[in-house]
């Protein structure tokens, strides 16, 4: 998610939830800002960020399942990661290639 919020009020927001709850404070309190969010492209870079997340969950499940000596099928990474299988299908296949030419 990405919301736009001035630096000196977050800074007071995080303040505030840090007096009251400590366990968000703890989930929140690494937030770090995007650098120039007043560009145009701004939300393409968040989308390339989570797609090159979601890629790297991807990989390291099929990484896994393969030390385990185990056959990663689409069925397994999804129900390793809960990552959808619309999501799995666009990049299955190339993650799959890519890790097996890495061993």
């Amino acid at each position: 998610m990405i919301i736009n919020i001035q630096d000196d009020l977050f800074a007071k927001v995080l303040n505030i939830v840090r007096l009251n709850n400590t366990a968000l404070y703890n989930q929140i309190k690494d937030i770090k800002t995007l650098p120039d969010l007043n560009t145009v492209d701004t939300l393409a870079k968040a989308r390339t960020i989570k797609t090159d997340r979601i890629k790297e969950r991807i990989k390291s499940s099929i990484r896994e399942l393969l030390q385990a000596k185990e056959q990663p099928t689409r069925y397994k990474v999804h129900k390793q990661t809960s990552i959808t299988y619309s999501t799995l299908n666009k990049y299955y296949d190339d993650i799959f290639d890519e890790v097996q030419l890495e061993r």
